[in-house]
């Protein structure tokens, strides 16, 4: 006669909970050896031990519960091989998403880390480009409008189609039109008049492929520099310090400043740590 294990004794045996064992009676997946018709308790054969630890080892290698049902329905060597081929392939694919969102994470702690160093001897540095490549958002945003801002950005990552993880990046930024330059050199009150200056919100691709119509930054020199916090004052104060050094330096400015977040709000809940990085196209007379 067969020992009986309730189904408390299988599951310790097992490891798994009684609810797990509960729930793999209801689907079919593990019924139980023996239902005590009076008590209505659930008996289980040692025999079964086996058959658990094979539902458990399929778990652990991806298989959901339906393709563990297939799996131990009408068993046979082929079959089986060709259940685990396609498992074994499953992971594979997961491997290389896995590998891809750790190869992206990688750069962008190294980004945060060379920005910082970047900026360790001076707050006003020039930097070279190669050609980046930028997904754009079509409407543009005035300067006080913080909530179409915030909006904008949203757009922009829904355009990418998901294929950038945002946390930690230094994708998104905005243009700051070459024309407005005159007038911020002789603006002494930067919080007046936010609302005439309108930027076109952007998204860098350059890493990845994109199915919507990109457009390029010219490589080449740019000087730069960076600020705290998300208030466009402070932007302002930046930008009229890298025009004044252009000025003294007999740069010409080529184009449209770039402002980029090299330090987002994903990564601090204190805006001052929320660093822009301001970058003008220039070259030397």
């Amino acid at each position: 006669m067969q020992k009986k294990l309730s189904i408390g004794e299988m599951a310790k045996l097992r490891n798994v909970t009684v609810d797990t064992l509960r729930h793999y009676d209801k689907i079919g997946l593990l019924k139980p050896y023996h239902i005590d018709p009076k008590t209505g308790y659930r008996y289980y054969s040692i025999y079964q031990y086996e058959v658990l630890g094979t539902i458990k080892e399929l778990r652990k290698i991806g298989f959901s519960l339906d393709e563990i049902k297939q799996f131990l329905t009408n068993r046979n060597v082929k079959k089986s091989v060709q259940l685990l081929q396609k498992s074994m392939d499953n992971i594979q694919e997961k491997i290389k998403e896995l590998q891809n969102v750790h190869d992206i994470l990688k750069n962008r702690i190294n980004n945060i880390q060379y920005f910082s160093d970047s900026y360790r001897d001076s707050d006003i540095i020039i930097r070279q480009f190669e050609e980046r490549e930028y997904i754009q958002l079509d409407r543009p945003v005035n300067w006080d409008d913080k909530e179409n801002l915030y909006l904008g950005f949203l757009e922009l990552e829904k355009m990418a189609g998901g294929i950038i993880p945002v946390i930690a990046s230094n994708k998104f930024g905005d243009f700051i039109k070459k024309e407005y330059f005159d007038e911020i050199r002789q603006t002494s009150d930067f919080s007046q008049n936010l609302s005439k200056y309108q930027s076109k919100l952007f998204i860098l691709v350059e890493d990845e492929k994109s199915e919507k119509p990109t457009q390029k930054l010219e490589k080449g020199l740019y000087v730069c520099s960076y600020y705290g916090g998300i208030v466009r004052e402070k932007m302002m104060a930046k930008l009229t310090k890298l025009l004044d050094y252009c000025d003294t330096y007999n740069y010409v400015i080529t184009g449209d400043a770039v402002r980029i977040m090299q330090v987002d709000v994903s990564l601090t809940d204190q805006y001052d740590e929320a660093f822009y990085e301001i970058q003008i196209p220039i070259q030397s007379m």
